[in-house]
């Protein structure tokens, strides 16, 4: 069996405390490994009935999102310092599906993500993106495991 030497490295962030604790956990290994950074956030389009009376620009809303996504993205890199060797990535869709499909087609080595921890009505409510991720990943995935006590 060889030696696991990560080189590209996906971390996927929701801006949370946990998704920064994971980022640090993975500056960390890329530092070891003279390995490179992807972090990535996705997106997921605004979804909500209104009554046909309310006119709402939705190419505004979701323009507003990405630019405040960007915004904390950038801040999350820095805080992290991993600004010199990271990528940053923001895309639109549905989270799991499109970690599994960055990490795959982009040949990476490695997924460190973190996962908030919910059991439950919680976890049946809003799913594991984290586990799902770990079902369909194409490489290993470190997952850091937060909780919701904190």
């Amino acid at each position: 069996m060889k030696k696991f030497e990560p080189k590209k490295i996906l971390v996927p962030v929701d801006f949370s405390e946990f998704s920064a604790e994971a980022l640090q956990s993975a500056a960390g290994i890329a530092e070891l490994r003279d390995a490179k950074l992807t972090i990535m956030h996705v997106m997921i389009e605004p979804e909500t009935s209104v009554p046909y009376e309310v006119y709402i620009d939705w190419q505004t809303v979701k323009d507003d999102m990405k630019t405040d996504a960007e915004k904390m993205l950038k801040e999350m890199t820095e805080k992290a310092g991993v600004s010199g060797i990271s990528e940053r990535v923001l895309v639109w869709g549905e989270p799991a599906h499109l970690i599994t499909d960055t990490a795959k087609s982009g040949n990476f080595d490695l997924i460190v993500m973190a996962t908030h921890g919910r059991t439950g009505l919680p976890r049946l409510f809003f799913g594991s993106v984290a586990e799902k991720v770990i079902r369909q990943a194409s490489c290993p995935v470190l997952v850091m495991r937060g909780d919701e006590d904190d």
